[in-house]
């Protein structure tokens, strides 16, 4: 990786978004437009804190809409227009971007309620003394919540968002022949996809939700059984 003048790996999170009303339409039986939009901003927000406290400087945000512009430019992002045909090629050009200015890239999703600082620091060193890309799995279904790749092998690397990604992108690596790291931790393992996932992070952190939104929103049948948010690790195919 390029490093800056005090030795530390130079790279440059990118964060893509939809329009809000595109946005977690699998919670739409639960909650209304207005309370899945509040919500994603909320989670974003969250994001765009735990990279500004991780001390990095440049941070882009791609595509969504006005209010999403707004809250990136609020929280020190800079905001680009999407220019992908989809998340994919979303990132692709990014990542290339990203190349072209002599930094390593980072992905990483809006929806990471329980993300911190340290996840994001702890994570970009385990890639430091390596050349390799670092992988961070979602806790669940065989996702990919993290990619960061040096900025000379991203020709050579494409992401694979989407099903049994996390799987995916292993291959990839060994495909190129570069080793791998794995980053665990629950701020970047627990994403935000339905409404159990709802009740399961009210209960791990009470108030989250309406922290959040700004309102509460409506309850579901019955909270899932929780599983604590320290301690997560790999499971199955993660």
């Amino acid at each position: 990786m390029t490093g800056d003048a005090t030795g530390n790996p130079t790279v440059v999170p990118v964060i893509p978004m939809k329009p809000l009303a595109e946005c977690k339409t699998r919670l739409q039986r639960r909650m209304t437009p207005d309370e899945r939009a509040n919500i994603t901003i909320g989670m974003l927000r969250r994001v765009l804190l735990a990279i500004r406290g991780a001390g990095l400087e440049a941070y882009w945000v791609v595509g969504g809409d006005t209010r999403i512009r707004n809250i990136a430019r609020t929280l020190g992002a800079q905001w680009m227009e999407d220019m992908g045909r989809n998340l994919n090629d979303t990132l692709t050009r990014s990542f290339e971007n990203a190349r072209m200015r002599g930094v390593s890239a980072l992905y990483l999703p809006g929806d990471l309620p329980f993300i911190k600082p340290s996840d994001i620091q702890q994570l970009i060193r385990s890639a430091e003394h390596q050349h390799n890309v670092t992988l961070s799995p979602a806790r669940r279904d065989g996702g990919t919540n993290a990619i960061l790749v040096p900025y000379d092998l991203i020709p050579y690397f494409r992401p694979e968002l989407g099903s049994d990604s996390f799987r995916k992108h292993v291959a990839t690596a060994a495909r190129m022949g570069v080793s791998v790291a794995f980053y665990y931790s629950s701020g970047m393992g627990f994403d935000l996809d339905d409404g159990s996932d709802l009740d399961e992070y009210e209960i791990m952190e009470p108030g989250l939700l309406e922290r959040l939104t700004g309102s509460k929103p409506a309850t579901g049948s019955g909270p899932t059984t929780a599983r604590p948010a320290t301690g997560y690790g790999p499971t199955g195919n993660r």
